[in-house]
């Protein structure tokens, strides 16, 4: 059973209180006792069952902070948990904080985090066991984001927050720690061993769920490595753990102690890093239970031209759309000069690219009337291994050659000022073509249930079902 969630909205009476309680849920809380959960476990091997997805993309970090496509950020999502959470009508909803309340004025957030919340099991932990989440945690992962040591993605989702701003230039223009005034984030602290405050300089609408992000998941220092570098071995508090990760495979296990109600199969065996050829002769051989996010190729393999389930397909898989779109971005680097290329990309209409109707839908950025004069020239895009990216890089490409231009895929994910364009954004990026691209489900008839809500991220197994096949 998915636990009910128990909206308080209490406006407080006596006039001159400044806070408004928004949301209380206590329940799914944990037991103090761990250990009695014993039971829990046992009956969940006698319940074993492995659901077997493909990820399109390939699944190159499992910390936060370096995530970059829907692949990454949904299993993230899976390792931890956020102060917040999407639920599956798309709203805010309690996850590691169990209350929160925002001043009238909307720049105070007093968050409450649960009581016995625990991180996964791991030999980092001093007791060998997952220890407490504690606000500490939270602030610290806040800091992490304003690091020049890991990219600005999470950082500028936070710009809002007081004294965020200040702290992360200070990070990244004065090299030498021992230089820097600045200690802390003004804007972010803890009043006690449960709670945890987020001031604003400025109202931010979208705070609880940027909150939600995988971006902004919740980890303890212990899995940083001293070094520095990027989290490869990742502790959270969420619905599943690491077990095991191998070439093109990763094995998560489920969290049997998780502080919601879950009935979610035992284990995840995620295929990634496979072209999209391979994944889906992967599904169709019956190696894989579902394909998450469909690549462009598949897309137009199983559906018709209205974007439904090919009839030729309907006795051989299950096509599930969760009406939710991942986007796609072609950006210009105004370094590389190249303004006659970018000029005419920004000329054209919407359906320039002629993407069926059942690929989404292609907007122009920027538009504006063609102002300059084409001429021969090389245009280098930077290197990209998600399959969406390469077939716009493709199609804009064939465009582009029309026009006398050269085109060159380069080596590099770097954006030097030889690039002219990229599907990865950079500092002074301008978005020049945008596609939203369906994120579809495929399932084999037996496998029902997974969905997808508000955020090509936002995935659950709870309440999946395989039923043993004829």
């Amino acid at each position: 059973m998915i636990s009910i969630l128990c909206l308080l909205f209490l406006i407080v009476s006596c006039g001159k209180s400044t806070e408004v309680t928004i949301v209380d849920d206590s329940s799914g809380m944990l037991p103090s006792d761990k250990a009695g959960d014993a039971t829990k476990r046992a009956e969940v091997q006698d319940d074993f069952t492995i659901l077997k997805i493909g990820e399109l993309n390939s699944i190159q970090t499992l910390d936060p902070l370096f995530a970059t496509t829907s692949s990454e950020f949904r299993i993230n999502a899976l390792i931890y948990d956020g102060l917040t959470q999407i639920d599956a009508n798309g709203d805010v909803k309690p996850a590691i904080a169990k209350k929160w309340t925002i001043t009238r004025d909307s720049l105070r957030y007093t968050f409450t985090l649960r009581d016995n919340l625990y991180y996964h099991d791991d030999s980092r932990f001093t007791s060998g066991i997952g220890r407490l989440v504690t606000p500490e945690d939270i602030v610290l992962n806040f800091e992490r984001m304003a690091s020049i040591l890991v990219p600005d993605n999470a950082a500028d989702m936070f710009k809002s927050v007081k004294g965020f701003n200040a702290y992360h230039t200070e990070q990244t223009f004065i090299k030498i720690p021992a230089n820097r005034t600045i200690k802390s984030i003004e804007g972010i602290y803890s009043s006690n061993d449960s709670t945890l405050v987020i001031q604003l300089a400025k109202k931010d609408s979208e705070l609880l769920e940027k909150l939600a992000h995988p971006l902004t998941s919740v980890y303890p220092k212990e899995s940083i490595p001293n070094n520095n570098n990027p989290i490869t071995d990742p502790i959270g508090t969420g619905s599943y753990y690491l077990a095991q990760k191998k070439n093109n495979l990763l094995i998560l296990a489920s969290n049997d102690e998780y502080f919601q109600d879950q009935k979610v199969p035992t284990r995840l065996d995620i295929t990634h890093g496979k072209t999209e050829t391979e994944l889906y002769q992967d599904f169709t051989n019956g190696n894989l239970d579902a394909l998450v996010e469909l690549g462009p190729n598949t897309i137009q393999e199983v559906t018709d031209s209205a974007g439904s389930g090919d009839l030729k397909f309907e006795t051989s898989f299950s096509l599930y759309d969760p009406e939710v779109n991942n986007e796609i971005n072609f950006y210009y680097n105004q370094a590389s000069g190249n303004t006659s290329l970018f000029s005419y990309l920004v000329s054209q209409n919407n359906d320039f690219l002629s993407f069926e109707k059942t690929l989404g839908s292609v907007e122009i950025k920027n538009k504006r009337p063609f102002s300059d004069s084409l001429r021969k020239q090389t245009a280098y895009i930077s290197y990209t291994g998600n399959p969406a990216e390469v077939f716009l890089i493709d199609a804009i490409a064939e465009k582009l050659s029309g026009t006398g231009a050269t085109i060159v895929l380069n080596s590099s994910y770097a954006i030097t000022d030889d690039i002219s364009f990229s599907t990865i954004r950079f500092p002074g990026a301008q978005k020049t073509v945008s596609w939203k691209m369906p994120v579809l489900v495929l399932t084999q008839p037996n496998v029902s249930g997974i969905t997808i809500s508000k955020y090509p991220w936002n995935i659950s197994f709870n309440g999946v079902t395989i039923n043993e096949s004829n």
